[in-house]
């Protein structure tokens, strides 16, 4: 693993970098394919949401990680908003990403949770690149083990470690694949969304459980309390939303049978 990919002259490309910007460039047409699968106009998504959602979803991602690693700013809190901005946070750019669209979606009148369901597939795709940045790194890797698929990473002491990366990445893909499979039969506006995140995020808070040393004082990571939220939260939306389904499929077979 080497977190520098290539030099072109003066110019450095690293790996996390370039996964970060495919990222971010794949997630405009997956969005607008499935947004159009869904009734949206994608002219909507290329023209007018994607260039500042993406710049929402970075600045809170680095405000995310800010939050929570406020022990590596105490002795420069300029660090937080200089480069080279090492640090972003998924969980921050959920938030500020949520927060931007409540306030975009009624002003050109797109239902929040269908746009969502289309951005479902990109956000996963999102987390399997940044993910093998992260390998490349040599970061974000658990507890050390004695298992064949350990993975010694250099600069750090104990042997090999569980390569949390590479297991996320794993993990993510079987979501995406279930995922794409509902695409075309969501019960409700949401379904694609509010599952991918409740599955995401209980699988980062079961990868959690092999990082000891990012343990707070509660015993919990950091991730693993951001991640029971919006567990809990996605959790309630499903419940919510099925039974709303529910009632209304039974209240329309009430009606034909009338």
């Amino acid at each position: 693993m080497h977190p520098v990919l290539l030099h072109l002259g003066p110019l450095t490309v690293r790996w996390y970098g370039l996964m970060m910007g495919l990222a971010l460039l794949l997630s405009v047409p997956i969005t607008a394919h499935f947004a159009g699968r869904f009734g949206i106009e994608r002219t909507l998504i290329v023209d007018t949401l994607a260039v500042p959602f993406l710049a929402v979803l970075l600045a809170g991602a680095r405000a995310g990680y800010v939050l929570s690693h406020p022990q590596e700013f105490v002795g420069n809190p300029l660090g937080a908003v200089l480069p080279p901005y090492a640090g972003l946070a998924s969980h921050g750019s959920i938030a500020a990403g949520l927060l931007y669209l409540a306030w975009w979606c009624p002003r050109h009148r797109v239902p929040i949770w269908r746009l969502l369901d289309a951005m479902a597939p990109a956000v996963l795709v999102a987390i399997i690149l940044v993910r093998w940045g992260n390998v490349m790194n040599g970061e974000l890797f658990g507890d050390p083990t004695s298992l064949p698929w350990g993975v010694a990473v250099p600069g750090v002491p104990g042997g090999p470690r569980h390569p949390l990366p590479l297991y996320e990445i794993a993990g993510t893909a079987l979501i995406l694949l279930w995922t794409l499979r509902m695409a075309g039969r969501r019960p409700f506006d949401g379904f694609l969304f509010w599952s991918a995140l409740v599955a995401s995020s209980t699988l980062r808070f079961l990868l959690d459980l092999l990082r000891s040393q990012d343990r707070t004082v509660a015993f919990l990571t950091w991730g693993q309390m951001a991640a029971a939220v919006l567990i809990v939260w996605g959790a309630w939306f499903l419940w919510r939303g099925l039974r709303g389904a529910t009632r209304a499929a039974a209240d329309l077979g009430a009606a034909r049978g009338r």
